[in-house]
């Protein structure tokens, strides 16, 4: 079982393992990697510093040889309001069952997703690149109005919405005859 010590840095994750072979030593591998080598999920990124964090569990489920695991990463990708960097933290869990054909793919419980076992080695960083291009959200946008035009926006809409309540006329008037009053 390949863990940390508590202190120590997280250890590198290899770029490639036989994932049976891994399933039949019953191994529990967590590790980490450097986004800027994700070329697939640099692409889509602001900045590629950083690393993503993987644990990958190696076991029998239900019979079959599976491959559950969690990935996650804070990434810097371009708020679809304003145009600027936004730091977004996704993460990503999967649950496979390893096969040696497509015709196997049937045969798994819905619990599994099928992955096709080819060759001696699978790429773990492929893997792992794949579930973090699934995890990203359609669109990214800053919690708060990342602009002016949007606070604005904002700031109009809550605006018409207390306008329109049934009550607010008789709220204005009350509070112009509090006013007079004082």
């Amino acid at each position: 079982m390949q863990t940390q010590s508590p202190g120590m840095l997280p250890a590198m994750l290899s770029e490639s393992l036989n994932f049976l072979r891994q399933v039949e030593l019953k191994r529990t591998i967590e590790g980490v990697y450097p986004i800027s080598k994700l070329a697939r999920l640099s692409e889509v990124l602001m900045s590629n510093e950083g690393m993503v964090s993987a644990k990958l569990e190696f076991c029998h489920s239900v019979g079959y040889a599976c491959l559950k695991g969690k990935v996650s990463a804070t990434l810097l990708v371009q708020c679809q309001r304003c145009l600027k960097p936004v730091e977004t933290k996704i993460s990503g869990r999967f649950k496979f069952g390893l096969v040696n054909s497509e015709e196997d793919f049937e045969l798994l419980p819905e619990e599994f997703e099928p992955y096709l076992v080819e060759g001696e080695e699978q790429s773990v960083i492929d893997l792992i690149e794949d579930e973090l291009l699934l995890s990203l959200p359609m669109v990214t946008v800053h919690e708060n109005s990342c602009s002016d035009f949007m606070s604005e926006q904002e700031r109009i809409v809550k605006a018409e919405k207390e306008a329109a309540h049934p009550f607010a006329a008789l709220e204005a008037l009350k509070n112009d005859s509090n006013n007079k009053v004082n």
